[in-house]
C-alpha cells in the first residue's frame, strides 16, 4: 500500500498531491469521491478521467453551473453542512476545507466530512496551524474516516 504524503503545501505541488491521492483510491479500490470546494471542476474531471466518479460541492452557484458544464455531479454546499447521507462516499478530496476557519469551525468541517465518508475512507485536507491567522499548516495530509 502506499504511504500518503504528508508534508508543506504548496500551489506548486497541487497536482502532484492530486495524482497520489487517485493513486491511493485506485490502490485502494475506491471508486468514488467527494470533492469539497470543486470550483469550476478542473480536478474533479482529474478524477473522472483517472476513471473515478466524481460528486462535488461548492459555495458558489457559478462555480457549481461551470463545474455541471463539465458534465460533472456538483451541488451548491459548504463543509458545515453537506447534503449527503452518512458514509455515503469511499473517500473525500478536500484540501481547502479548512483554509481560514477558526478552531472550532474547523472542527466541525472535519466533523461533518468524516459523517459523510465510509469508515475507513481517506480524506485529503490541509491542516490549519492554530486559526485563520496563523499561516499556512503543517501541511497536506490524509486522515482516515
Amino acid at each position: 500500500m502506499t504511504t500518503p504524503v504528508t508534508g508543506p503545501w504548496t500551489m506548486y505541488d497541487r497536482a502532484q498531491r492530486l495524482d497520489d491521492f487517485v493513486a491511493l483510491l485506485k490502490e485502494e479500490g475506491r471508486h468514488a469521491v467527494l470533492g469539497l470546494d470543486c470550483g469550476t471542476g478542473a480536478e474533479g474531471l482529474a478524477f473522472v478521467r483517472a476513471g473515478l466518479h466524481f460528486t462535488g460541492v461548492d459555495a458558489s452557484e457559478e462555480n457549481i453551473h461551470a463545474a455541471r458544464a463539465h458534465g460533472l455531479s456538483a451541488s451548491v454546499a459548504t463543509a458545515a453542512a453537506l447534503p449527503f447521507a452518512d458514509a455515503a462516499f469511499p473517500a473525500v478530496w478536500a484540501p481547502d476545507a479548512l483554509a481560514g476557519l477558526d478552531a472550532e469551525a474547523s472542527d466541525g468541517a472535519l466533523r461533518e466530512l468524516r459523517r459523510v465518508a465510509e469508515p475507513g475512507a481517506p480524506i485529503a485536507v490541509v491542516l490549519p496551524q492554530g486559526g485563520p491567522d496563523a499561516g499556512a499548516g503543517p501541511g497536506f495530509t490524509v486522515l482516515r474516516a
